[in-house]
């Protein structure tokens, strides 16, 4: 044979592959490239030094026949052989930017699905993310030989399986594999990812935003004597938590909001006999879960619930986007299946106006009667996701809707959206403005946030604060069926206004004090006689729950040390009294407070948690989850365990079964964060 028998493919099934490089996949096409390159100018070259070969001018070949007289494709075409090299290195650095981890965040969705395991002693599945088997450099070599050659489209689905199906994983070698490289934000957890960095990635980037806010610090009350803040009926915290853990991820520290875990629950607190005082505080005293040489104050309310069949009247405006964001099975969709179970709650006596905004803002439907629900519906169903959003002409046109068809009663404009305003006002503080401003004419805010993707549940929450209203995440049709048919009388019938919380703890009993959470309803001291200053209203049937945790003076638990130069302030008259509650609201319509006072004695101190009763100890048992799921720097030591048999405890009777999916909650968390990590 002539030197034409030399294959030039045998010499790359023998070639090592080069390390791993970041640019691995823009390396490989420019290798090729310049391959290429090398070639044509070395045949130009040959072709100007020698003369043409095969017929005469004038009898070039033009028939593929001659092709038949032992005359190899490969004999005269060397370009050739050089550009199927350079097919070939493409697919290699491109195998190897794929198999690698090199992959960008964000590449997610080309992983193969995650699989579920348990190791061998009998664990709790884990959830574990199969890869390939990486092949042998034989087997790899004709993997990339068998792309290059280009096999038609029905070879290529034939054979695709057996080159890239991943190989199983065993138990054991999912569990024993040596360390992995740092998991990308939006992967699924592995053991080895738990092993080597003790907490699941946080769900991948997709633009929900938060409020940033620093946790409660502890602060001694010699001091700072008092705390205030405003009560927080919204819940919109715990149901996004709960959709992230249940879909495999941590959620991000901020939006972790410990009073909105806290108060998505009901509790057994005593009713109020009247609306005149529309509420009253339960008190307790017990030891602290987390920590012997503390214990925690529960303040818990109940507003007062009028009786079923009461004369109410309602003003309604459905505030509706429908933007192109919306187009998804989880917003839109699921937006209007829970309008219509709120309109099987409504009566003649309410109205309902709707109001959409994409492109450009316009009314779906006038003020109609309630109980014409056949036009109410259809006015729903015939909307559909488009356009740009321009949030502020919608909230503008439906505040003038809702002037027009002003009731004595509930006059309220409920905004249903995942949060995109971005056209319009542009300016969130003009907007918020905008909405204080309406607040004082007497129609308030309500916000139901939907889906993922874009969430500004920021603005969502300042909305809602400023609009004297609620704000709720809606995940789910049962989540739908809770706010707008359980608790639907809180959220159209307001009870109290502008309700403050103010505590002075006595320094001869009580060292330190934390509030957990509330970090985004503080308020200054001179802020709880100031009856201009805004606060949270307060719905017919709402519980509200605040935690304390308080450090005895001698408990040995103090962590701040007392001035050197101090002077311990002294109480004349407080006796034992551990602390001092006060408690200011405005009853509907009117602009001057009323003041609740009650001191915390020894009459409310319980020795033992479980004789406190099964509320304090499930408000106990979230406000544990709460700081351990965000690292919190206080109240992380309880293990899972602990958490899931305390709240267990707590129980009750659970209408709703609201406690024992918590429970459920508490086990997945488990599995992403092992008790054995460390605070990130």
């Amino acid at each position: 044979m002539s030197h034409h028998d030399h294959d030039p493919f045998d010499a790359l099934k023998s070639t090592t592959p080069p390390p791993v490089r970041p640019d691995a996949r823009a390396a490989a096409l420019a290798a090729a490239r310049a391959a290429y390159d090398d070639a044509q100018e070395e045949e130009q070259a040959k072709k100007s030094a020698a003369p043409s070969k095969g017929n005469s001018g004038g009898w070039r070949l033009t028939s593929i026949i001659a092709s038949l007289k032992g005359f190899s494709i490969m004999d005269a075409r060397i370009p050739l052989g050089t550009a199927a090299v350079a097919l070939l290195l493409f697919p290699l650095g491109l195998q190897f930017y794929n198999s690698t981890a090199l992959t960008p965040v964000g590449g997610a969705a080309h992983d193969p699905a995650p699989a579920v395991i348990s190791d061998t002693a009998g664990q709790a599945p884990v959830l574990v993310e199969t890869q390939p088997a990486p092949p042998e450099p034989a087997q790899e070599a004709e993997a990339m030989i068998a792309d290059a050659v280009m096999p038609s489209p029905q070879d290529k689905m034939a054979e695709a399986p057996m080159v890239r199906a991943p190989a199983p994983i065993s138990p054991s070698i999912a569990l024993q594999t040596a360390a992995a490289p740092s998991p990308a934000a939006g992967q699924m957890l592995t053991r080895n990812s738990v092993d080597n960095f003790g907490y699941a990635p946080a769900a991948e980037p997709s633009g929900d935003s938060f409020t940033s806010f620093d946790e409660q610090r502890l602060k001694a009350v010699a001091d700072e004597p008092v705390s205030t803040f405003s009560i927080d009926v919204d819940t919109a915290s715990y149901a996004y938590v709960r959709r992230q853990l249940e879909d495999g991820y941590l959620p991000e520290a901020d939006a972790i909001r410990i009073e909105e875990l806290l108060n998505y629950f009901p509790y057994d607190y005593a009713a109020p006999a009247s609306a005149d005082v529309p509420f009253q505080p339960t008190l307790k005293v017990f030891p602290t879960p987390w920590n012997d040489k503390t214990q925690l104050l529960e303040i818990g309310i109940k507003g007062f619930e009028p009786p079923v069949g009461a004369d109410t009247k309602s003003n309604l405006v459905f505030l509706i986007d429908t933007s192109g964001s919306m187009d998804a099975p989880d917003k839109l969709p699921l937006l209007k299946r829970a309008f219509a179970l709120l309109l099987d709650k409504l009566s003649a006596n309410d109205t309902v106006s709707i109001v959409a905004y994409a492109g450009s803002a316009g009314i779906v439907l006038e003020p109609t009667s309630a109980d014409n629900k056949a036009k109410i519906l259809s006015a729903l169903d015939g909307l559909s996701a488009g356009g740009s959003t321009a949030g502020a002409e919608g909230i503008e046109l439906a505040y003038r809707l809702a002037e027009e068809a002003r009731v004595e009663g509930t006059n309220r404009v409920i905004l249903a959206t995942d949060g995109d305003f971005n056209v319009g006002i542009d300016d969130p503080e003009a907007l918020e403005d905008f909405i204080a401003e309406k607040r004082q004419t007497g129609t308030s805010l309500s916000i139901l946030g939907f889906g993922r993707g874009n969430l500004d549940d920021a603005t969502m929450q300042a909305l809602a604060q400023n609009g004297n209203g609620n704000a709720s995440y809606i995940s789910s049709f049962a989540e739908a069926k809770k706010v707008l048919v359980e608790e639907i009388g809180g959220t159209l019938h307001t009870i109290a206004q502008d309700v403050k919380i103010q505590v002075e703890f006595n320094p001869a009993v009580i060292a330190e004090y934390r509030l957990i959470g509330y970090e985004t309803r503080a308020l200054n001291r001179e802020d709880f006689n100031n009856d201009a200053v805004d606060a949270g209203d307060i719905g017919a049937g709402h519980t509200v729950t605040a935690l304390y945790e308080i450090t005895p003076v001698g408990s040995g638990g103090e962590q701040i040390d007392p001035l050197r130069y101090g002077e311990n302030a002294t109480t004349s008259g407080a006796g034992e009294e551990l602390a001092f509650l006060k408690m200011r609201y405005k009853l509907p319509g009117e602009t001057v407070s009323q003041l609740i006072e009650e001191p915390v004695t020894a009459d409310v101190v319980y020795d033992d948690i479980t004789t406190a009763g099964p509320d304090a100890q499930f408000a106990a048992a979230i406000a544990a989850f709460g700081q351990k799921l965000k690292s919190s720097v206080y109240g992380s030591a309880m293990t899972w365990a602990e958490i899931e048999a305390l709240a267990r405890a707590g129980r009750g009777d659970d209408e709703g079964g609201y406690r024992a999916e918590f429970l459920r909650l508490v086990s997945t968390a488990a599995l992403l964060k092992p008790d054995t990590t460390t605070a990130r």
